[in-house]
């Protein structure tokens, strides 16, 4: 007989259960197996108090602690895992709802620039008769350049580019774009360039750069600053009458010589002085056209003024900033923006729900067959 077979047997025996030839072959091994007999011994030391003895109630509330010390574990275990669980599913909803969002706060429409591209030319040379009376014609037109009087410039008129920029906020957004529209339209000016954002929580932001005649700039700036509130204001002149009266002089340079090359193109009589005079009357009309352009806009920017604007659209708790408000309004607009929030929360909240719904179903589904092969196993 064995320990383990001992270790069996031992319950019977003490209740008298064993046969006669299980008892000697019990017994024998008692007599063999010091640890066994100590076993034995215990144990009929431990009936022998519940049966003799009372039990102190030290004793009693001693084990009863112990078995809860014991139970502590498992169950903080448990609680640690549920609160595991439950932190992880708000991270997840938490999560999902503010990336479902994330397009809705930081939608914008934007435009790209353009680009102005230019372009030149060359002249081949031509016969050598026709192009000395040429260098010769240049030569006396820009003798005449030179020996125009200072004078002249002096006399022209200030050409002044003025440019306003200003930035209004505002919690009437639509109304009061359409004032400044109409206030613009009005003087007579127009609008150059628009762009509308959409920022966080659905407010907007419109940036217009606006053309108003310079006479009126004024008067308008003074308006629109009525509109909403003024976050800033900036104004820049620029005096370009020095520029302008030099380029109209290289203009008026440019005619003279268009004109003796159209004189000297009706005298020349080669094949080589007409294309020599033609490469050089086609240089000289794309000098005429880009210093005429750049008359023309310098007219344009000097006619009217560039005013740069921006408007923001205030959320209701942000209104303070349009205007000063009572406690009562403050409260007021603050309630209705939390609502407004939760609102757009709760909405993406669903939307993520429907779009991870097919994802929480088919870990549901993986969980639950995962808990039925362990139920089987441990029931087998």
């Amino acid at each position: 007989m064995t320990c383990n077979d001992y270790e069996l047997l031992l319950d019977q025996y003490l209740s008298d259960g064993l046969s006669e030839v299980e008892q000697t072959i019990f017994e024998g091994h008692l007599n063999t197996c010091a640890s066994c007999r100590f076993k034995l011994t215990v144990l009929q030391d431990s009936r022998s108090l519940d049966e003799d003895s009372e039990v102190p109630a030290s004793f009693t509330s001693a084990w009863q602690q112990r078995i809860k010390e014991e139970a502590n574990p498992v169950k903080q275990g448990n609680k640690l895992i549920r609160w595991l669980s439950v932190a992880a599913v708000m991270v997840l909803l938490i999560g999902g709802t503010y990336l479902t969002g994330l397009g809705r706060r930081y939608a914008t429409v934007s435009s790209e620039p353009t680009a102005a591209t230019g372009y030149g030319m060359s002249a081949p040379a031509g016969s050598q008769p026709m192009m000395e009376e040429a260098k010769m014609s240049m030569r006396s037109v820009g003798d005449m350049a030179e020996a125009a009087p200072a004078s002249a410039q002096a006399k022209s008129p200030e050409k002044i580019i003025r440019t306003v920029s200003m930035e209004l906020s505002t919690r009437t957004f639509d109304e009061d774009r359409e004032t400044i529209k109409t206030l613009v339209t009005q003087a007579g000016g127009r609008i150059e360039q628009s762009r509308l954002y959409t920022l966080g929580s659905n407010l907007r932001r419109q940036e217009m750069t606006l053309r108003v005649p310079s006479n009126q700039l004024d008067s308008i700036t003074s308006s629109i600053k009525s509109v909403g509130r003024m976050v800033y204001f900036t104004e820049s002149a620029e005096d370009v009458s020095e520029r302008y009266a030099d380029t109209a002089n290289r203009l008026k340079t440019q005619q003279t010589k268009m004109e003796r090359l159209q004189a000297l193109l009706a005298k020349a009589e080669s094949v080589e002085d007409l294309i020599t005079l033609e490469n050089s009357i086609s240089d000289t009309q794309y000098e005429l056209d880009r210093l005429t352009g750049q008359l023309h806009g310098m007219d344009s920017k000097v006619d009217y003024a560039t005013l740069a604007l921006t408007l923001n659209e205030l959320g209701p708790i942000d209104t303070s900033k349009d205007q000063e408000e009572s406690l009562l309004e403050r409260i007021k607009n603050g309630m209705s923006a939390a609502f407004t929030e939760f609102t757009y929360v709760m909405s993406d909240l669903v939307v993520f729900l429907f779009v991870a719904l097919p994802y929480i179903l088919a870990l549901i589904l993986v969980i639950i067959l995962i808990r039925l092969l362990i139920k089987r196993r441990k029931n087998k």
